[in-house]
């Protein structure tokens, strides 16, 4: 946070400037400070966001290289579907996959080969990381690009202990409203019901039984 003290006449003043372009006094030293910074900034680091942002553009732009742009208008009447990646579905099961593609004659040909199918679908979305996974699988002798993804994503999934100190560490955390504007007053820590909780009937009282003597 960047704070100053000014005088209660000079910050009438910039209330008075700050309503004239109809922004609050906050926003406008926003505005002057990103005025400022765009001036005078000089070259630093990239931050982690950006460069994440960067890279993806980056992808999506170096895949397009000499293939064709679905928005070029030019393109349009040149177009050609060539190849398909199908979901085959049925009520109640999984979805599987199905390729379909033309030969040099135009005959429709089908094939369930799910290596052809990551190849031709990575590579047209990120040929940098298909020729990662190329030598990935060839260094480590995986025998399809799904193994080596398999691979790849199970090594990076954390450890059972490490998801578990995660999920005691929420457990005990303090209770914070959405927008974290304001924090509340009365602090509640989480807790996990069980089954038997939620579920557990009352247990039934046995009624106790009155005898009487006739007769005395």
């Amino acid at each position: 946070m960047i704070q100053t003290k000014i005088c209660q006449a000079d910050k009438d003043k910039l209330t008075k400037i700050a309503d004239g372009f109809s922004m609050t006094i906050y926003q406008l030293l926003q505005a002057l400070l990103l005025a400022i910074v765009r001036y005078f900034d000089s070259e630093s680091i990239v931050t982690d966001e950006h460069n994440i942002m960067m890279n993806a553009f980056a992808n999506a732009i170096f895949a397009l290289k000499d293939s064709y742009c679905p928005l070029a208008m030019k393109d349009r009447q040149r177009q050609s579907i060539k190849k398909a990646i199908l979901l085959i579905e049925r009520p109640r099961k999984s979805p599987q996959v199905l390729s379909i593609s033309k030969d040099c004659s135009g005959n429709l040909k089908e094939s369930y080969n799910i290596e052809t199918m990551l190849t031709d679908f990575i590579g047209s979305i990120d040929p940098e990381s298909l020729q990662a996974l190329c030598q990935m699988k060839a260094d480590n002798g995986y025998f399809s690009l799904a193994q080596t993804l398999h691979e790849l994503i199970l090594s990076r999934k954390p450890a059972p202990a490490d998801t578990m100190s995660e999920e005691i560490k929420q457990l005990f955390s303090d209770e914070r409203i959405a927008t974290g504007d304001k924090i509340n007053e009365d602090v509640h820590y989480k807790g996990k019901k069980t089954i038997f909780e939620e579920w557990s009937a009352p247990t039934m009282r046995k009624k106790p039984v009155r005898t009487s003597l006739l007769g005395l």
